[in-house]
């Protein structure tokens, strides 16, 4: 099973937003100013490269392989520049950006060695890469996986794990900054827009297990939904920040 990027574009927004959270935390981290270049990589429908574009100065640009995700993007008419580009081919000079993020991206990522020598290539010294994403331990407690338990295996496949990142940036050039990890311990009714983005398969994980498996979890989830079961969320995101050095 294959996941078609254009075609997950077309429910997309209904189920996926931004994640006010990660930008604060960009924020914190980072000064913006009108001379500041900002990448998103693997934008998707622009919901965070918008975003940023709305709570700065900066210049913002998101780039994105998919030409259906990256045509939502440009109809939002933020201001933003949206390109097609890939892990192979970022459509920029050397040393353009002084900013450079993904989220939840380097799991689509067939290659992250190419990946993080263009983000070197277009990244000027001195400045920062943050990559979103989640351990294999964070993936193993996701609260969904009470539903799709198939989804661990085929996600922990897909997602290089904390320790192959940080070896990968650093044979590319980069330098290791810090790790910020966000931890969710909370209970609380699965929320209506979970469910939505569930029955919209709006993350590509859904795609990759059986139909059979799919179902089963949905109509589980359902059940409990209806039921208002309080759930336990616990699982978090990882804030992987890297640095591309000043050169003596």
């Amino acid at each position: 099973m294959g996941i078609d990027y254009n075609e997950l574009a077309k429910k997309y927004d209904l189920s996926r937003k931004e994640n006010m959270g990660t930008i604060t935390r960009f924020l914190e981290n980072q000064p913006f100013s009108e001379e500041t270049n900002i990448l998103d990589f693997g934008c998707g429908t622009g919901n965070f490269t918008c975003a940023l574009k709305r709570m700065t100065d900066a210049s913002v640009y998101g780039v994105e392989p998919a030409d259906e995700m990256r045509q939502k993007a440009i109809g939002k008419n933020t201001g933003v520049s949206f390109e097609k580009g890939n892990h192979e081919k970022i459509p920029f000079i050397d040393s353009f950006f002084d900013f450079a993020y993904m989220t939840d991206v380097i799991h689509h990522v067939p290659d992250i060695n190419a990946m993080f020598k263009e983000l070197y290539r277009v990244l000027k010294q001195d400045s920062s890469l943050c990559i979103v994403t989640e351990s294999h331990k964070q993936i193993e407690s996701r609260f969904w996986v009470k539903y799709f338990p198939a989804t661990v295996e085929v996600e922990k496949e897909r997602y290089p794990d904390i320790p192959e990142i940080i070896e990968s940036a650093t044979i590319n050039g980069f330098v290791f900054s810090k790790i910020e990890i966000t931890d969710a311990n909370h209970r609380h009714a699965i929320a209506q827009n979970f469910l939505m983005l569930v029955e919209n398969k709006g993350y590509s994980m859904f795609h990759l297990i059986s139909n059979e498996d799919y179902e089963r979890g949905l109509a589980d989830l359902r059940n409990d939904y209806d039921k208002q079961v309080e759930i336990e969320y616990r699982h978090g995101e990882t804030f992987l920040w890297l640095k591309k050095p000043v050169k003596d």
